[in-house]
């Protein structure tokens, strides 16, 4: 009788702890990766944007501009134009949105194939990466 106990005891609990496995995986985090979409423009060296989700905002994109020795640096090699406008310092708070017509411009790269990865801070998940021919 001890024995059967402690075996009904055992799989009592692994069954309570597959099915706890199992139904948590349904939830989700309530956060997905947004969608962005890019075209690098290489005559005017800069990656403009075509399309995005509604209502993102800049200051959750990080933005990595590098090549094969160099991680360049905002404002002094590159810039973003969003809403139509220079800005004049990355965007820190969530007024300044992403919408088709922005673009990153490598005004100060002089030559080469420029990486531009696009991350999704909340998830921490990239969204994509382009190159431009500078």
């Amino acid at each position: 009788p001890i024995i059967a106990v402690i075996l009904m005891v055992a799989i009592t609990v692994v069954l309570a702890a597959t099915i706890y496995v199992w139904v948590s995986g349904f939830g989700g985090s309530g956060s997905s990766t947004p969608a962005i979409s890019c075209s690098p423009d290489n005559t005017r060296n800069r990656l403009v944007i075509v399309s995005a989700d509604p209502g993102i905002a800049w200051s959750d994109i990080n933005v990595t501009v590098s090549d094969d020795s160099t991680t360049y640096s905002y404002g002094t090699d590159w810039k973003l134009y969003a809403e139509g406008q220079d800005q004049t310092s990355y965007p820190t708070d969530n007024t300044i949105t992403v919408t088709a017509g922005d673009y990153i411009d490598l005004y100060s790269i002089s030559s080469g194939n420029v990486e531009i990865t696009l991350r999704y801070k909340p998830t921490n998940t990239i969204i994509g990466t382009w190159t431009v021919n500078v």
